[in-house]
């Protein structure tokens, strides 16, 4: 799951995966498109319902700060490793 939001030239991007050992990563990458400075965190979680708890707060959070979601052209592919 890929989730975007942007204000101005800011930008917040979160991804939900689930890596190869079961566990659920969270990766927010933020920064500006003006000056290319970003930073990226990566979380990981070993529930998916606390994970999807944590992207909602994320999510208000952005809303709070006057952020707004776009729309991803991004498909994800799932394989099934198991």
């Amino acid at each position: 799951m890929i989730i975007r939001w942007r204000r101005q030239q800011d930008y917040f991007i979160v991804r939900l995966y689930q890596d190869l050992m079961g566990d659920w990563v969270l990766s927010e990458s933020w920064g500006n498109t003006l000056n290319n400075k970003d930073s990226v965190n990566h979380t990981i979680f070993h529930c998916y319902h606390e994970a999807r708890s944590k992207l909602r707060e994320i999510s208000r959070r952005q809303k709070n700060l006057g952020f707004k979601k776009t729309v991803s052209k991004e498909q994800q592919i799932e394989l099934d490793f198991g």
